[in-house]
């Protein structure tokens, strides 16, 4: 198996969906209205999905972003901030859509993060928020969002 097709084998077995295209996106996004986006995105989103209404990330039901880079071994998708507060899009929408590049796919988490030595914030995601009490009830999006879509950028 190479090393795409076992990061998506990971990364939907953590409960991450992947979108084949934009339209493919924009069906899994039918009923959102609210979004937010990383400022080199908006363009592509207010064109590719003008079904929806641009606001802060706290108000927002789905996030776009793009990622760094993919984690073979975890299934993870690694994110790079340079300013404080930009990881906000990753966290508080119910919904993030991350845009990747087949071409960064990295086998490991030292081998993602080697590169990210000088960057002031990284975040490592594997999957969409989940946690369960002392009963065993799963609960998805009570730290984060309860929906982790990967979109290929190319």
């Amino acid at each position: 198996m190479d090393e795409l097709a076992a990061f998506v084998e990971k990364f939907t077995s953590t409960g991450g969906e992947i979108a084949s295209s934009l339209s493919h996106l924009a069906s899994l996004l039918k009923g959102v209205e609210r979004f937010a986006a990383e400022k080199e995105l908006r363009g592509l989103i207010a064109s590719s999905f003008d079904f929806l209404t641009e606001v802060e990330p706290k108000e927002a039901q789905v996030s776009f972003t793009k990622a760094v880079c993919g984690v073979v071994e975890t299934g993870s998708l690694v994110f790079a901030y340079s300013a404080e507060g930009e990881h906000l899009l990753t966290a508080l929408p119910r919904i993030h859509v991350a845009f990747l590049s087949r071409k960064r796919i990295c086998p490991t988490v030292e081998q993602a993060l080697s590169s990210l030595m000088d960057r002031a914030y990284v975040s490592v995601i594997t999957g969409p928020s989940k946690t369960g009490d002392i009963e065993l009830i799963h609960v998805m999006g009570v730290h984060g969002p309860e929906r982790l879509i990967l979109c290929w950028e190319d």
